[in-house]
């Protein structure tokens, strides 16, 4: 007998009424002809809006075409196609869809209609997609812990500490406060996202909001608070665009360190951090903890004033903010601003073959060499072990670089043990540079000075 797809809907229509699966028929060239209520009810759509429609209306957009053309191919050659399908209702909310679509036949063996059954799976699939979204978090975690026991300078260590928070975390927002106890001061030891000028004008006095604030990281939790009210306390003179914001305490020993903290999510859950992000950060933490105390940077926190207390030139505190301000300054007059990056060639060869305190005079020497061959406006400071930077003021990017090969030449002139020299990275600050991406500039050309043989400048 031969069954028309009139006739078939026809016939299937008053079961397909009573069942909870969701149902659709469409006529052999995927023109909508029957859909039963709890399609309706699932996607929002009345019966009348969608037949003669195709199932387009349906599309979420998440699907590309090579999954259409899979489903048409699996369909029109007979078989069943199986699948979980992203959709969206006629309000624009996405769903997922556990479906199956079937070709049914005539006595012919020519397909009359296809039939769509489906069950909505959203709460399945949301709890899938959150299940996969924390593992990958953790992974990143776990990433970050091997990178903490590879970086045995402090400076170093707070810069990845910044960059990979903000990554795992989604955040716009990092800063990572020191407490010096000598000044009573909290200090910024490194941040990404936070207002350049305020870097250098905003360190916190320890008074009564800030040792209120201390106290409150002993209790750390995700707090709930808007900081869109300029009377509303920001922590480290930045403004905050997120209502929620994550703070937790760096302790070594019962002793409190520090705090690091978060702010200014992104992505689709924008302005709100989770239970997850702030376990997620305690792990952190707890990992920069570890990595302090193993590779003995304790010691190093101490030093929280301008001076290197080897080389006698400016360390990395006194660096960022003299380079925040010049950078304000260029950006308020459109004077020049260049930096340089500088590492000793072999030092570790250097310091293995004739030890330590031969190692310490010879960059002591090199830091009297460097300023020799600087003017009184640029600044020299210590960035991290061996490495040393110069800010440039008022500086292009070829005098830079006549700079830094006056810097290069005098110090593989220079008398030491063995011959010495050092691999320099030049950087000009651009209108859209920010202190982070100045520095990754020149560092990155540091590198490649380094991987083109050494004892040059590149840049």
């Amino acid at each position: 007998m031969f069954y028309h797809a009139e006739q078939t809907i026809k016939t299937l229509s008053t079961a397909l009424k009573r069942i909870a699966d969701n149902v659709m028929i469409t006529d052999p060239k995927g023109i909508i002809e029957y859909v039963n209520p709890a399609f309706e009810t699932t996607t929002g759509y009345l019966s009348q809006e969608v037949v003669g429609q195709t199932p387009r209306i349906l599309r979420s957009g998440q699907h590309g075409a090579s999954y259409y053309k899979k489903l048409w191919e699996t369909i029109l050659a007979g078989q069943v196609f199986r699948a979980t399908t992203t959709n969206k209702r006629k309000n624009g909310d996405i769903y997922y869809a556990d479906q199956t679509i079937s070709p049914v036949h005539d006595d012919n063996g020519q397909i009359v209609c296809f039939v769509s059954v489906w069950n909505d799976v959203t709460e399945r699939a949301l709890a899938e997609e959150k299940l996969k979204a924390e593992k990958k978090k953790l992974e990143q975690v776990l990433g970050i812990e091997a990178g903490l026991h590879s970086i045995f300078d402090l400076n170093k260590l707070i810069d990845f500490v910044v960059e990979k928070t903000c990554e795992v975390l989604e955040a716009q927002t990092c800063s990572v406060m020191f407490i010096d106890h000598d000044s009573n001061e909290l200090c910024i030891k490194g941040h990404r996202g936070i207002e350049e000028l305020k870097i250098g004008e905003d360190f916190l006095k320890m008074g009564d909001n800030i040792e209120h604030l201390i106290d409150q990281h002993r209790k750390t939790k995700n707090r709930d608070r808007s900081f869109r009210n300029e009377d509303s306390p920001k922590i480290d003179g930045h403004v905050y665009q997120s209502e929620t914001f994550l703070s937790v305490p760096i302790e070594l020993k019962d002793h409190l360190l520090g705090i690091i903290n978060v702010f200014d999510k992104k992505g689709k859950d924008s302005g709100h951090f989770t239970d997850l992000d702030l376990r997620i950060l305690f792990m952190i933490v707890r990992q920069v903890r570890i990595a302090i105390e193993n590779a003995n940077l304790y010691r190093e926190l101490k030093y929280l004033t301008i001076t290197d207390p080897l080389t006698g030139v400016y360390n990395y505190r006194y660096l960022t903010q003299t380079l925040d301000y010049e950078m304000t300054r260029f950006k308020r007059y459109g004077r020049n601003l260049a930096f340089l990056m500088m590492d000793v060639d072999k030092f570790k060869i250097y310091n293995d073959s004739f030890g330590h305190l031969e190692g310490d005079k010879l960059l002591k020497a090199i830091a009297k060499l460097i300023k020799q061959n600087i003017r009184e406006a640029d600044v020299v400071c210590r960035y991290a072990g061996d490495e040393f930077a110069v800010i440039l003021p008022e500086t292009d990017l070829d005098q830079a670089r006549v700079t830094a090969e006056k810097i290069r030449k005098s110090i593989a002139e220079m008398s030491a043990k063995c011959p010495v020299s050092v691999s320099i990275g030049v950087a000009e600050c651009t209108s859209d540079t920010n202190r982070y991406h100045l520095i990754q500039r020149a560092d990155s050309h540091l590198y490649t000075a380094k991987q083109e043989g050494k004892n040059q400048v590149s840049g």
